[in-house]
């Protein structure tokens, strides 16, 4: 999944499990990819902002709201 700044994304259940946010992110949350460079070894980590703070989170923890048309 290729992401750019702008697009809208949703959390998806495996942030659940993530200790580091825990009671302040779950899933099905809506937010806004606002960075896209982050990397962490091969994996692409993006900044998407919900409720005004920025979340660090790998591609395989968000999904695109919707598709261009």
């Amino acid at each position: 999944m290729e992401l750019k700044e702008g697009d809208l994304v949703v959390t998806l259940p495996k942030v659940d499990k993530v200790k580091s946010v825990l009671g302040k992110l779950g899933h099905d949350m809506l937010g806004v990819v606002v960075e896209t460079s982050p990397r962490f070894d091969t994996m692409a980590v993006y900044g998407v902002l919900i409720d005004g703070e920025v979340f660090y989170l790998f591609e395989d923890e968000i999904e695109k709201v919707e598709e261009e048309c």
